[in-house]
């Protein structure tokens, strides 16, 4: 930390540990005090006094916090006055009504008036606040050293992240083949998934065949290279049902140029109200005529194409069936 000294210059900043009016204190960061001025009350005070008088009040900040006392028994509890603004002897926009204010007068000559904030003390005390900041390390982006950097550098080691996967088909007839695949983050050195139907594997990225009808929950559990755990449950997730359809489609090509014309067909059973053929390029087609399975389309750019399609059926569910690419030259 750097070191604070204190100095004469005329100004401070509120903040969070400011002993100002808190109506006045709307800074949100710690305030730094630069003076311990002091000076002597060259007019008496009443409670109801406007101003104070001093000797010499250029020492002060431009608005603050004075302490009135006597060096004597006199009136033992010091006074703290907030003034708003200072001429070169006078303090002037009063706040008073402190702790320890008194409803007596506070007589020439013999009061001593310095600043309330004790620069030496206020700064030691603030110094060791942002130390204690520091070391504890900030929310965001703390240091790697401070005590949450350490915690947030356990916590990434020992406390593995959710596994997460994919699969696809996650409905069909049985037998059902289903692709799964991890994509969860983290240095895994072990996989092992829970089917749902009494069968496992320690694959990363495994294939599992379905026989039975049902529906089925999936489990995926990883351990990390530092021993850490973690677990991933979708329940429900395959659906396993005879009377499941399953969307067919495909093209007659998955090659050609921009000159050629691409046949699309579709083999899906069921009661079909339409088709909507998407072609990957921006481009879509709506068969309306459930008797018409086939439709074509040409690609102006060269490129590779994922086309797909969705199958509407007469109760307005619909099924999705993805088609090979298309490489076009």
């Amino acid at each position: 930390m750097p070191t604070r000294i204190s100095s004469l210059d005329d100004g401070y900043v509120t903040g969070q540990l400011s002993v100002f009016p808190e109506a006045l204190d709307d800074n949100g960061d710690l305030y730094e005090a630069k003076n311990n001025a002091e000076s002597i009350l060259t007019q008496s005070l009443t409670y109801n006094g406007r101003n104070v008088v001093v000797e010499d009040a250029t020492g002060f900040p431009q608005t603050g916090i004075i302490r009135l006392g006597q060096r004597t028994n006199s009136y033992p509890s010091p006074e703290l006055i907030y003034y708003g603004s200072r001429s070169d002897n006078v303090f002037t926009d009063l706040i008073r009504g402190f702790a320890g204010s008194t409803t007596g007068a506070w007589p020439s000559q013999s009061t001593y008036v310095s600043n309330a904030v004790m620069a030496e003390h206020h700064n030691a005390v603030k110094d060791a606040i942002i130390n204690i900041e520091n070391n504890l390390g900030l929310e965001s982006f703390p240091d790697e050293d401070s005590l949450h950097g350490i915690l947030e550098a356990l916590e990434t080691k020992y406390l593995a992240p959710k596994p997460a996967y994919r699969a696809y088909p996650l409905k069909g007839t049985p037998p059902l083949e289903v692709s799964f695949h991890s994509v969860s983050e983290g240095h895994i050195i072990r996989y092992f998934w829970d089917f749902g139907d009494g069968t496992s594997s320690t694959e990363r990225n495994p294939f599992h065949t379905y026989s039975q009808e049902g529906i089925y929950t999936v489990r995926l559990n990883t351990i990390t290279s530092t021993g850490s755990q973690g677990i991933s449950i979708k329940s429900g997730y395959i659906t396993v049902d005879e009377n499941e359809v399953i969307p067919f489609a495909y093209t007659t090509a998955t090659t050609g140029t921009t000159a050629d014309t691409f046949v699309f067909v579709d083999q899906t059973d069921g009661d079909i109200a339409q088709r909507h053929w998407v072609f990957g390029d921006g481009n879509n087609s709506t068969i309306t005529d459930p008797d018409v399975h086939t439709t074509t389309h040409s690609y102006d750019t060269a490129g590779q194409y994922t086309p797909t399609l969705v199958v509407v059926f007469s109760d307005q569910t619909y099924k999705r069936a993805f088609l090979e690419t298309i490489t076009v030259t």
